[in-house]
């Protein structure tokens, strides 16, 4: 198995800014989105492109282009007639008495109420933007936490193909000892059993490989995967930057901006119950004909509600709540995001620990182990038990190699999806280098 594939960078995993992804990847792709191989910004750009999902977003942000267009009205203008003193008793029996008045009227609105809702109008929008940053941040951070799965499934299938290989050749020799008298047939039966479990695993992982190349493509609504395999190396994985930088900008984090947003808007939410503590006058001008005296006059009106702010006081009071609710739960979401990036950071330097032992030293020494078990078994210096014993602890090993792997790329995923940045040393400042 290649353990290092210095061929590819280790930036496969690692988007530089997330807000860089956000539906406008510049990264270059091929020339054909799909083909027999798919790498990672190929795959993303496709999910900007076509996963359903975002679609939900272009549709709220219409119905708040609407929302705009009403939140700037003016009050209406209402044009009324009005006919007093006919069809009564004399001498108002007919219209000889009746006055007739035409009239126009509206409201003043007082207390800022028209820039109150454009303002919160506004606000919704920047909470919209603020979920759709969210959304595509999960997105990304799914497809891509997939994407490293499948490759440690390729990897693990490479493997498995190792170990057919590795109980074909033994399966081989144990049938010509046993053909010669020197061993039993059970350890025939022995090695004939290795091998088809060997076979067996190889199968399991072929096939969750094809339905991890379908759950891939549905991301971007395609039912039947154009690929055959991903592009990428899952034992590169770069430098990341010191924890105390990592967290020094969580106030920033995608799920905090949300949680701002929605302060925002309650705020504006509350500047409109105060601006409707003001109340508004109603006016109303019109023209009266006096049919009796043959003559016209002039008529207006104004009204005003009386103890309007002492009515309004319960909506205020509960526009003021919400805000304090909303600061809260930022001070208590910030601390569970510091305590889940530490979490996740020490849990990434455990496992690169655990794989540089793995790589370095213990697959090395099973890997000698093995080879001296197998020349010693086929001298019959040794049972079958031991040499099927080292073959399994080697396997075992290497998988476990893959397994850390994928956690390690996983690990950086998580912590870029919470800070909503890269936590990456970039290349172009000389500041570290991908393995």
């Amino acid at each position: 198995m290649n353990i290092k594939n210095q061929s590819m960078p280790w930036r496969m995993f690692i988007w530089s800014g997330a807000s860089k992804w956000l539906f406008a990847i510049s990264l270059m792709v091929s020339s054909q989105l799909l083909a027999n191989d798919i790498n990672l910004e190929t795959a993303i750009k496709l999910m900007s492109e076509r996963n359903p999902t975002l679609k939900e977003f272009e549709i709220r942000k219409r119905i708040l282009g609407g929302a705009k267009i009403t939140a700037e009205l003016n009050p209406e203008l209402e044009a009324g007639i009005e006919v007093e003193n006919f069809a009564g008793t004399n001498p108002y029996s007919t219209f000889r008495q009746s006055e007739l008045t035409v009239a126009l009227s509206s409201v003043i609105e007082l207390g800022g109420k028209k820039e109150s809702r454009n303002n919160l109008v506004l606000k919704q929008h920047e909470l919209l933007d603020a979920q759709r940053k969210v959304h595509s941040l999960d997105l990304i951070s799914g497809l891509t936490e997939l994407f490293i799965e499948t490759l440690a499934t390729q990897e693990r299938i490479k493997l498995a193909h190792e170990s057919v290989q590795l109980n074909e050749d033994i399966f081989k020799s144990v049938k010509r000892k046993a053909n010669a008298g020197a061993i039993s047939d059970v350890e025939v039966k022995r090695s004939f059993a290795a091998l088809k479990q060997s076979q067996i695993t190889l199968k399991t992982e072929q096939l969750k490989l094809d339905r991890q190349r379908v759950n891939l493509s549905l991301l971007w609504a395609v039912k039947t995967p154009s690929f055959d395999q991903l592009s990428g190396s899952l034992f590169n994985f770069g430098h990341i930057k010191d924890l105390e930088l990592v967290m020094s900008n969580l106030e920033q984090s995608s799920l905090i901006a949300v949680l701002a947003a929605n302060q925002r808007m309650a705020e504006s939410q509350l500047q409109i119950a105060q601006a409707e503590s003001k109340a508004d006058i109603s006016w109303s001008f019109g023209i009266r004909r006096i049919e009796e005296s043959n003559d016209n006059a002039l008529t207006a009106g104004f009204s005003i509600p009386l103890f309007k702010k002492k009515r309004n006081e319960g909506a205020l009071i509960e526009a003021a709540a919400e805000i304090e609710a909303l600061k809260t739960k930022q001070n208590i979401a910030l601390l569970e995001l510091f305590g889940q990036v530490n979490g996740l950071y020490s849990l990434r330097t455990s496992a690169l620990e655990r794989y540089s032992v793995l790589e370095g030293k213990v697959i090395p020494a099973l890997s000698e182990a093995l080879s001296l078990t197998t020349a010693a078994y086929l001298d019959g210096r040794y049972g079958y038990l031991e040499y099927s014993a080292a073959r399994s602890e080697l396997i075992q090993s290497k998988k476990a190699l893959i397994d850390t792997a994928e956690s390690i790329l996983k690990y950086g995923v998580q912590l870029e999806r919470i800070t909503a940045e890269s936590v990456y040393v970039d290349h172009t400042n000389n500041q570290g280098a991908g393995l």
